[in-house]
Parts: structure tokens; C-alpha cells; sequence
């Protein structure tokens, strides 16, 4: 079924030995036999015992015509200074057009996907996210890519030079921290308030994707590390699998304060930081409707190309939510495993004669039934894998409701 496998680039660890003197609390510690500079350093994770979630997408609803009453909307601030006399009759420069649906002499009215309610058997379950707003025209992109960034800052704030360098680094003066209280691994605590004076010593990314069973060619299961200025602070997660986890690790020096007894005594501590990719109904609605808007390259189609399989998988995820009871929602969530696959087509990169048949390009609105793959409403490339991250996110979802089983 597929494809070239990702390649997995691996970065070498370099440990540099740090002599310190530990506080009266950490003589105790007992550090694993693993060659792991970590093992001898308490480590402080934020959050305890958790991570923080990540969407991989987030719902745009417009709610006011304003672009300034709280309210999403695609309103131009800017006109068209090149077009001036655009509008029939007058001097008068056209606005540019909004991001909803063009209705004849009524302009934009946002006629488009009047899509219903969906209830569930008891009629308790609504879960219409395109709601029909008077005077709110519906913005045809509803939804945007999930970004997770970390603090950054302009280059030269960091080295010092007083000339602008707008490259951006890793803020990691932003995470470095004495006031808390450190677990050493089971071994007592460093109490909040007995150090300060805060010095980062090294900043550590560690980007875990798990491998998925659905689609294990695309999704193999990779580890990357980054270390200092090398660290990336921008990630887009469209394309992540629920369980990707960041951890950055800021390893800290801090110094006993006076008055306590603590003075005159160095502690070095880790700091980790985690944070998870998840995926929930609200979230993998709103990667459909990510999919369904960006483009294959130059084709200008999404990989969602049909709007009728677009508007029917919106409608099985939901139905999933809705559903009363484990084994519904078990027979709701293989209805829509059944429909990505039924109606994708997978292959290594996008040839629109292969996909839609010659002189079929570009489809209509509905499936196309011309190619060499059957019926093609969605399509799955190496650089756009639609079909295998539906069929993950749908994996996943079945495992974060207790209704898949995990072998």
C-alpha cells in the first residue's frame, strides 16, 4: 500500500561532566547504574506526572461581522490601491472578496455547507460547528493547523551584539528556575526558597514520534534531539500522530541562598518539560477541515477532494460523539474507518492523470470514479498522507474512549 519509509536523523549526545556540590538533601540520592548524566540530577517534571496536550488543529468559528467583536472573520483591512475604478460606475476601489461563498447579485452571503445538526437516538448530542449566525456570512476555512512554539528571541539578544539579528533562538533564560521545590527521585526534596541566582547550562528538545500500526510506512516511530541554538521553536502538527511528546530539558545551576543552609553550596537540576499530542472529536473535526482546505501543490484541490465524502466523514465523526454507549460508539468508529479507506486513493506522489484519469483533471465536486484507484475522494501522497493520519487519529480516538483494545 505504501511507500518510501522517513528517514531517521539521530543526534549524537554530547555530555559535558558538571562538579558541583550538592545540597545536604541530595547526598542520598542514588543515582542508576545507565551512564545517564540525568540519573545524577534531581529532575523537576512539569507538568507532574503528565504532559501538556497539544491539538493538531483548532476550530475558527466567526461569531460577529465585526473584526473586532470577538469573532473570526476574513475581512481585507487593506483595499486594492492597484484597482481603483473596479467598482461599476465610481471611482471606488473593490474590496477585496471575503473567504465565504459568492451568491449571485447578493455577493457573499456564506451559502455554503448548510450542514444540520447531528443528534444522537435520544436527540441529546448537537454537534453542528457551522452554525447559521444572522448577518455572519460562514467562512469557508473553519479551522487552522495546530502550531506548538517555544519562547524565542532575536539572535543578538542573546549574544550580546548591539547589531539586529532577527534570527530566532530558543529563549532558554525564560525556563530557568530556583524557587521550586525539586523531587529527587523519591530520595527527599530540595525545598522552595533555598536557592537562586538561576544559570541555564544546557537546553535539550527531544521530539518522540510513536510508530502507528495503521499506516506503519509513513509513521514508522522516530526519535530526534536538538540541543542549544540548534533547537527548532516552531512545529506545525497537522501531520503529527496523537502521542508525538516534545520534552525540553533545561538542566539549571542555582546557588544556596544567604540565610538559609543552603549557602554557599551549588545545586544543578533538570528541569522537563512534556507536552502530547491528543486527539478528540473537537480536534479531529477540525483536521478534516484543515484537510479539506489546503492544497496539493499547484492543483489548487485539497486532498479531501470530494465535497461529498468531505461532508460524510464530518458526519461519522460526529456520529461517533453522539453515539450512547461503548459498543455504538465502537460500530460508529469502524463506519468511519471503513469510509477513509473506501474512498482513498494511496500512492507516492500526486500524478492527477493516475488519480482522476486523463482529462479528468481537475474532478467536480463529487468522487471521481475515472482513476486507476476506483473511487477517489480523498488522496494519500508521501507529502500529504491524508488518509493514513485520518486513520490514526481515528486509532487513537478509539484507544483515548476505552473502546479499542490495545495489543
Amino acid at each position: 500500500m505504501k511507500k518510501a519509509l522517513l528517514s531517521l536523523a539521530v543526534a549524537g549526545l554530547a555530555l559535558t561532566a558538571v562538579q558541583a556540590s550538592f545540597a545536604q538533601t541530595q547526598t542520598n540520592f542514588a543515582p542508576e547504574n545507565t551512564g545517564d548524566l540525568n540519573n545524577y540530577l534531581p529532575i523537576n517534571r512539569i507538568p507532574s506526572g503528565g504532559a501538556i496536550p497539544l491539538q493538531q488543529a483548532y476550530r475558527i468559528n466567526a461569531t460577529s461581522t465585526s473584526t473586532t467583536g470577538g469573532g473570526f472573520t476574513t475581512t481585507a483591512t487593506q483595499a486594492d490601491t492597484g484597482n481603483a475604478g473596479s467598482v461599476p460606475g465610481s471611482n471606488l476601489t473593490a474590496p477585496f472578496a471575503r473567504n465565504v461563498g459568492f451568491c449571485g447579485a447578493n455577493f457573499e452571503l456564506g451559502a455554503h455547507y448548510q450542514v444540520p445538526g447531528f443528534v444522537n437516538e435520544s436527540g441529546a448530542c448537537i454537534t453542528n460547528q457551522f452554525p447559521n449566525i444572522p448577518g455572519v456570512p460562514n467562512e469557508l476555512v473553519t479551522a487552522v493547523p495546530g502550531i506548538f512554539a517555544l519562547c524565542s528571541v532575536n539572535r543578538n539578544l542573546l549574544t550580546g551584539s548591539g547589531t539586529p539579528d532577527y534570527r530566532q533562538r530558543l529563549n532558554c533564560n525564560a525556563f530557568a528556575q530556583c524557587n521550586v521545590a525539586i523531587k529527587i527521585n523519591g530520595f527527599g526534596t530540595m525545598p522552595a526558597g533555598s536557592f537562586g541566582s538561576p544559570f541555564v547550562q544546557s537546553c535539550r528538545l527531544t521530539k518522540n514520534i510513536p510508530s502507528q500500526p495503521k499506516c506503519p510506512g509513513v509513521y514508522p516511530g522516530a526519535s530526534f534531539t536538538q540541543f542549544g541554538a540548534g533547537i527548532r521553536t516552531w512545529w506545525s502538527l497537522i501531520y503529527s500522530p496523537p502521542g508525538t511528546e516534545f520534552i525540553l530539558r533545561i538542566t539549571t545551576r542555582c546557588l544556596g541562598l544567604p540565610g538559609t543552609r543552603f549557602f554557599g553550596q551549588t545545586s544543578v537540576h533538570v528541569d522537563e518539560y512534556h507536552f502530547k499530542v491528543v486527539v478528540t472529536i473537537e480536534s479531529l473535526l477540525a483536521v478534516i477541515d484543515v484537510l479539506h482546505s489546503f492544497a496539493l501543490g499547484t492543483s489548487e484541490i485539497p486532498c479531501i477532494a470530494a465535497e461529498d465524502v468531505y461532508l460524510a466523514l464530518r458526519l461519522a465523526v460526529a456520529r461517533i460523539f453522539c453515539a450512547s454507549g461503548q459498543q455504538l460508539q465502537q460500530d460508529r468508529l469502524f463506519t468511519a474507518e471503513a469510509l477513509v479507506i473506501a474512498f482513498c486513493a494511496f500512492g507516492d506522489c500526486f500524478d492527477q492523470d493516475v488519480f482522476f484519469g486523463p482529462g479528468v483533471f481537475p474532478p467536480s465536486n463529487d468522487v471521481s470514479l475515472a482513476g486507476a484507484f476506483g473511487p477517489t475522494g480523498i488522496i494519500d501522497t508521501f507529502e500529504n498522507p491524508c488518509c493514513c493520519k485520518l486513520l490514526v487519529d481515528l486509532d487513537n480516538l478509539g484507544g483515548s474512549l476505552g473502546i479499542l483494545s490495545t495489543f
